[in-house]
């Protein structure tokens, strides 16, 4: 009975210090949302957009804000969003994050191929170094 209180009063205790983290995390770093537009979707020859993607990373409160945009081949924006994310551990991990965003777009878009952009070497060579076969 006595190890069964203790851990009742240990789990909350975390709950409450989560709920006081959550909180000031909140006010230190402001929440924003998702925002999306839709145009004309003229592909290119290979039934592919481009994409371009970039991501911010605030390592005082580790948190990211996304953005992605699709642009078609007369380099007009025909989708785009942007989204927060929390607790994001790195720069690296805020890049990939965001490709993973604009993959779920393109899926929401039925677009089944195309043109990724970003300005993040570091991400572009560990997914051209990473074998994906198993």
């Amino acid at each position: 009975m006595e190890v069964l209180t203790k851990a009742i009063i240990d789990a909350r205790t975390w709950q409450s210090a989560q709920a006081i983290a959550d909180r000031e995390h909140q006010s230190t770093c402001p929440k924003t949302t998702h925002s999306a537009r839709v145009a004309n979707l003229s592909v290119d020859a290979q039934g592919a957009l481009i994409c371009r993607v970039d991501a911010a990373w605030r390592a005082d409160c580790k948190r990211a804000r996304l953005g992605w945009s699709f642009f078609n081949v007369e380099d007009q924006i025909v989708n785009q969003g942007s989204k927060s994310q929390n607790f994001v551990s790195s720069a690296l991990m805020g890049e990939a994050l965001v490709v993973r965003e604009a993959l779920d777009s393109a899926l929401e878009l039925g677009l089944v191929t195309m043109h990724l952009e970003s300005d993040s070497k570091s991400l572009i060579d560990t997914i051209r170094s990473t074998n994906f076969a198993h």
